[in-house]
């Protein structure tokens, strides 16, 4: 809620130097630009024993009322929050441990805030958290106060239960017990600056609050210690004391140092002295006497305050490491941005100039796509693939063959090859087996292959096909002598294997279209950049019409490439085919009779090969099944239609990649945006292609305002950050380099 605010901000303003003001502010103004690397800005949190005097301590620091009176008064955490912000706020709450105390639900009614108010606030505390009523001795439960304002600085006090030993009426042994889990909770945190009380009217080795830092701050790095009441120190303890404040005590000796208070006398808390007398009194007192030799940068409140006020900003200035890269990230990305936008663009020159800019890199990435050199930052690296156009079309080009060699036969004759003696590698495409695409081929193929959902070829055995040959060779018979092969058969045959080409060449032309397209728009989204509207505008006038065209011209080409196939006068060339054709004869017939052999000296094993006559042989040929020609010849129209088809495949497949797909789309994707094109270009053109809107214009200034703001900001914290010294050893590793002797001659 809104309202006034009553605090010594003088005081206060002790507590936080220049330098963090500036770089607390700097930070504020980069959240703005979501750098948001966290902050954790720092904490004071005071510990010690009862009636320590740590509440003293927070009060002196600050000057607000802390509720300091003999009896046991801090029964939960107080935690005292100042930020800086445009209007004056105070927010007054309990954070509960029990999420589901109704008492939430009931927020503190405040029209302000006075240095005076908190010791009714913790009062007003104690009732909410049922400890006033005696049901709990202490709260699990924060009193947080948090005040912002444009006066404020960035600030939080903490101020929490003392530790204690022994039971009391009040105070049981299950109270020890929490205090101690509270007090380590909040010194375990790395943003808490812990300022360690002690009392210089008890014997040190009587306070374990030392003991309890060191486990949680075991380098001594964020512990400052406190002595207080050393106007009330024993003369035996006096002198153990006075070195602990010069922070020469070996056991401890903290990084921070030691500082030394005079606490309010219980007469002068009686008589509320005035804040201005208390530092006056304090002030006279390290005048004189023993504790005089304590130096001055360690005693006294004022003192503390300009310690305090460093140790904050050494806090603060350990994140900056890891804030310098991310504001070097959002640095680079936005001046990518703005050197994506170019100039700005107002006339035909301006216009022009940007577009050659456009098509000058459009045509130096279109041409590494397409030859497969990804130097560039918009391929990505080597586990990237998503843009790198070569790779994709050749392993859609691999999808293509492995699909026409498996799935591109109507029928499959899996006998075919075994009775030819050939393996299924020899007659990859010859559709006479179905294969398994995924199941043979590599891991990084298989996505492409499974791209193509088509049928696997309906298989047909031997009796099948013989059967549907002397029936369609019965109807379609001509002059041809007996059992004569009908040669028209076996292109017909052939034609019916081949159906399935059409459809995959068609989904494989259009696949590698839209692939291609794709690639091109990110392509070129990469290199205009954030401008939307002219990224669109070279889509709809350079990139569409582009692939609208090739889309009819590669459908036209397809239709060419089929054609021969389809009217059947793609005949094959007559030596090849010949070889082809006798080759599957005679390894025919060499099993045949292999098999044949092997019968008779399995039946007559006396029967010597060398008696074999030229009767036995041809009782052998006789007798086999298979080579006894019918009336319609059918074994030799399988033979030439197999031969066709092992030809005729290798040939088609070859002929979409390079002369449909290469020849009329690939080459030409450097041309889509050239140089020579712009520099033609109509002013009417220009203008819808290159002239920014409103929105890129003010883009334009909100990017140069940010990459300003972000400049000023690292300069900033680069100025801050703590300088490390350089070391060899840091570069060349421990022990590589050695220092020669100082008595050595150079």
């Amino acid at each position: 809620m809104e309202g006034s605010v009553s605090l010594d901000s003088a005081v206060l303003n002790q507590l936080s130097t220049a330098e963090a003001k500036n770089l607390l502010d700097t930070i504020d103004d980069l959240r703005e630009l979501q750098v948001n690397h966290k902050v954790d800005l720092p904490q004071i949190i005071v510990v010690g024993a009862q009636s320590s005097g740590k509440s003293s301590v927070l009060e002196a620091i600050s000057r607000v009322r802390f509720p300091t009176d003999g009896r046991v008064c801090t029964r939960f955490a107080t935690e005292l929050i100042l930020r800086q912000a445009p209007t004056t706020t105070v927010d007054v709450s309990i954070q509960f441990s029990n999420k589901n105390d109704q008492s939430a639900a009931r927020p503190f009614q405040l029209s302000g805030f006075s240095k005076d108010n908190l010791p009714e606030l913790v009062n007003q505390a104690k009732e909410r958290m049922g400890i006033r009523g005696g049901i709990k001795e202490f709260s699990d439960d924060i009193l947080r106060v948090k005040i912002t304002g444009p006066e404020m600085d960035s600030l939080t006090l903490v101020d929490l239960p003392g530790l204690y030993q022994g039971s009391t009426a009040e105070q049981s042994e299950k109270g020890v017990e929490f205090v101690n889990h509270l007090i380590d909770r909040y010194m375990s945190q790395e943003n808490s600056i812990i300022l360690a009380v002690v009392s210089a009217n008890y014997n040190l080795a009587n306070q374990k609050i030392l003991d309890e830092t060191k486990k949680h701050d075991p380098k001594r790095e964020r512990t400052l210690g406190v002595i207080t009441k050393p106007d009330l120190a024993g003369v035996a303890d006096q002198r153990h004391f006075l070195q602990l404040a010069k922070n020469q005590e070996t056991a401890h000796k903290l990084t921070l140092g030691w500082h030394v208070l005079r606490n309010r006398a219980e007469k002068e808390e009686e008589q509320r002295l005035e804040d201005k007398e208390r530092d006056a009194q304090e002030a006279r007192f390290f005048q004189t006497g023993p504790w005089s030799s304590v130096p001055a940068v360690s005693r006294g409140v004022e003192g503390l305050r300009k310690k305090l006020s460093k140790v904050l900003l050494q806090h603060i200035q350990k994140t900056l490491p890891g804030l310098i890269d991310e504001i070097e990230t959002k640095l680079d990305l936005r001046t990518k941005d703005l050197q994506r936008l170019g100039m700005s663009r107002s006339t035909p020159e301006e216009w022009r100039s940007y577009l050659l800019g456009v098509a000058r890199d459009f045509e130096r990435l279109a041409h590494e796509a397409v030859d497969g050199r990804y130097r560039d930052p918009f391929f990505g690296d080597i586990h990237d693939d998503a843009w790198k156009l070569r790779a994709l079309l050749r392993n859609l080009n691999r999808a293509f063959d492995v699909t026409l060699c498996t799935k591109g036969a109507r029928y499959e004759f899996g006998w075919y090859a075994v009775e030819g003696g050939t393996s299924k590698s020899d007659d990859v495409g010859d559709g006479s087996s179905e294969g398994d695409a995924d199941r043979d081929q590599p891991a990084y193929l298989r996505p492409f292959i499974a791209e193509y959902k088509f049928s696997n070829p309906e298989p047909r055995s031997k009796a099948q096909v013989n059967e549907d040959l002397e029936k369609w060779a019965s109807a379609n018979q001509g002059r041809e002598l007996p059992g004569s092969a009908n040669y028209s058969l076996a292109i017909e045959l052939f034609k019916m294997q081949a159906r399935p080409w059409k459809a995959i060449a068609e989904f494989h032309v259009t696949k590698v279209l839209d692939v291609a397209k794709i690639v091109i728009e990110q392509l070129l989204g990469h290199i205009v950049g954030v401008d939307k509207t002219t990224l669109q505008a070279l889509l709809r006038d350079c990139v569409d019409p582009f692939f609208d065209r090739k889309r009819d011209i590669l459908r036209a080409k397809l239709e060419e490439l089929l054609r021969p196939y389809v009217s059947g006068y793609g005949l094959p060339l007559e030596t090849a085919f010949h070889k082809r054709v006798s080759k599957r004869t005679l390894g025919r017939l060499a099993e045949h009779l292999a098999d044949s052999l092997d019968g008779l000296r399995g039946t007559h094993s006396e029967y010597p090969v060398r008696a074999l006559t030229k009767h036995t042989i041809e009782h052998i040929f006789a007798n086999a099944e298979d080579l006894r020609n019918n009336m319609f010849g059918t074994q030799s129209v399988i033979d030439m239609t197999v031969a066709y088809y092992e030809m005729s495949l290798g040939i088609f497949t070859d002929n979409v990649i390079n002369l449909a797909i290469e020849n009329c789309l690939v080459c030409d994707i450097p041309n889509i945006l050239t140089t020579t094109e712009v520099g033609g270009m109509k002013e009417d053109r220009l203008k819808a292609l290159a002239s920014e809107s409103e929105e890129v214009q003010a883009r334009r200034n909100m990017l140069q305002e940010q990459v300003d703001i972000l400049r000023r900001g690292l300069q900033k914290c680069k100025q801050h950050k703590p300088r490390e010294s350089a070391c060899m050893s840091g570069v060349f590793g421990p022990g590589k380099l050695r220092r020669p002797p100082a008595d050595s001659e150079t």
